[in-house]
């Protein structure tokens, strides 16, 4: 349900970026909060799932592992090659694809996906580590603290893009990946605690995303989201711990039907052909989509016809298979 919630907020604001008319300023807001949550809180979620699963992690085949970073290399590839086509129109530009297929050329909306790529072969080493080293408080400690550090410094002395997918560097809209683990390391550090958080988290918390709307509102410079300032990164905090506390209650008390929670066992096909599809529409139509409730219309009507289109395929699946079985031998 956790990542449902993600899915769904990062959906919406995608409506809002690409094919909402500008001047909403409800909408626009609401997008700017869901910006601040959705990278940090599918990186929680991903040390959450990755120390979850690692506990029970058996050793499998060489795709089995690379299986998880290949459909989300190719979900990038899907999503950067139709950015490039649909919205810069640079046509079939062979330097352009290739600096896509290379990982050296980011498009808008899919930049994302590369820093998932990179961490999810990271995590087919050192992924069976992440939740026992992130139990240790000390280490834990230190891991924050490094992250915290690195969204204070800005890498200038490289020229070599996939390191900035790792580490802050001007004139970027990446998302690093350094800046970002500390809610790696958080959401490894909650994986298959009983309660959403404690009052001590939830003081810090607090204080941290208070920290951020403060200077938000009243510097004459908010928090950098691109590169992303450390008061950027953990101004979600209070959300996150909120959005797990909500997650958890619903899964425990409503018995939610599957449609519901479509978008978090496939994550990738929800972003991907949502992504496809604003793309198209702005190609189109330019900027159809007018005010907070039609941007509201479109994020369900997306979110229903994949869910619709993933349980048809499921269902034809299942049919073609069938007969297979109950053929006899």
């Amino acid at each position: 349900m956790f990542k449902t919630l993600l899915v769904t907020g990062m959906i919406f604001a995608h409506v809002v970026q690409i094919v909402q008319a500008p001047g909403d300023r409800l909408a626009e807001g609401l997008s700017n909060v869901i910006n601040l949550i959705s990278f940090s809180g599918f990186l929680f979620a991903f040390g959450w799932g990755t120390a979850l699963s690692r506990r029970r992690d058996r050793a499998g085949t060489v795709w089995a592992r690379l299986k998880g970073p290949a459909q989300i290399l190719l979900a990038f590839y899907l999503s950067g090659i139709a950015h490039l086509l649909l919205i810069e129109r640079t046509g079939w530009s062979g330097t352009r694809i290739l600096g896509v297929v290379t990982l050296t050329d980011l498009p808008g909306h899919s930049e994302f996906l590369a820093s998932f790529f990179v961490l999810s072969l990271a995590m087919i080493g050192i992924g069976r580590w992440l939740g026992p080293l992130a139990a240790q408080p000390a280490i834990l400690a230190l891991g924050l603290a490094l992250s915290a550090l690195s969204g204070c410094v800005q890498i200038e002395a490289f020229d070599l893009p996939w390191l900035r997918i790792l580490f802050s560097a001007p004139n970027t809209t990446y998302f690093p990946l350094a800046p970002y683990a500390m809610w790696l390391f958080l959401g490894a550090f909650y994986a298959g605690k009983p309660e959403p958080f404690g009052r001590l988290a939830l003081c810090l918390a607090a204080l941290a995303t208070y920290g951020f709307l403060a200077v938000a509102m009243t510097a004459e410079r908010p928090p950098a989201r691109f590169p992303p300032s450390t008061l950027w990164v953990v101004g979600p905090a209070l959300f996150l711990l909120l959005y797990r506390a909500a997650s958890m209650a619903i899964v425990r008390r409503v018995a939610l039907p599957r449609f519901m929670t479509s978008p978090g066992r496939h994550v990738l096909i929800y972003l991907v052909a949502s992504n496809l599809a604003l793309f198209t529409c702005r190609t189109l139509f330019g900027h159809p989509v007018q005010g907070l409730w039609q941007t509201a219309l479109v994020t369900t009507a997306l979110i229903a016809g994949i869910a619709t289109a993933i349980e048809a395929a499921s269902t034809a699946m299942q049919t073609s298979r069938s007969p297979a079985r109950a053929a006899p031998t």
